[in-house]
């Protein structure tokens, strides 16, 4: 999502950007880095990245070990700021923002755990004038675990979990192709209609940036 996000909501949102901008929490845009093997501009080929091994036994045992979604608690806010950072796709926030997420969010927030360790992310929040409606943010996966529908496994279990949200909004650029296949995946999963319109032009940004219009996905089932 800037998301969007990783709500819905990288760089070219929930994009790939080759750099990281650090934003304060007001000003970043919702983004996902979805997983994908080989991620472009817009993300990965699939909803989820591809996990790779080096050979180790330890990296694939954990590799091929079952993921855990669970609520952030403010010590996660590091790792969730490292996974942003590794992701190489996502508009990093600062350090002290993911805490705050963590810490004042987590009821709209999911953390992806493998043998204990973060290895995803999802960041929303509800929007103050429609509290049935969730916008995702960010969305993140680390690399080596990309490719398993850990973004998949967020969302899901994020909606699962809020069970008055009706609909989903978060934006993704028209470049975003992965982050656009996940969230239509997302909805299609949920028996919902997505549906798009403008929001965020290029020139509301002070640098170069991509326009964001906004994905909503709305009739969830529960």
């Amino acid at each position: 999502m800037p998301t969007s996000t990783e709500l819905s909501n990288a760089r070219h949102h929930h994009s790939d950007a080759s750099t990281h901008a650090s934003h304060n929490p007001p000003n970043a845009l919702a983004q996902n880095a979805e997983p994908g093997p080989s991620p472009d501009q817009s993300g990965n080929p699939d909803d989820d990245d591809s996990a790779g091994t080096d050979g180790n036994t330890a990296t694939h045992a954990r590799t091929v070990a079952a993921p855990t979604v669970r609520r952030p608690t403010i010590a996660d806010g590091a790792h969730m700021w490292r996974i942003a950072s590794d992701s190489g796709e996502l508009d990093v926030n600062t350090p002290y923002a993911y805490a705050l997420l963590a810490r004042d969010f987590h009821d709209t927030c999911r953390v992806a755990t493998v043998a204990d360790e973060a290895v995803g992310f999802v960041t929303g929040y509800r929007r103050p004038e429609a509290p049935t409606t969730l916008f995702v943010w960010q969305i993140a996966v680390e690399p080596a675990f990309r490719g398993r529908n850990i973004g998949g496994l967020l969302l899901d279990a994020l909606v699962r979990d809020l069970v008055d949200i009706v609909a989903v909004e978060t934006t993704v650029t028209q470049t975003n192709d992965s982050s656009r296949r996940l969230f239509g995946k997302f909805a299609d999963r949920h028996d919902a209609r997505m549906s798009e319109s403008p929001l965020f032009a290029a020139g509301h940004f002070p640098d170069a940036h991509e326009a964001e219009p906004l994905l909503t996905i709305s009739g969830l089932a529960h």
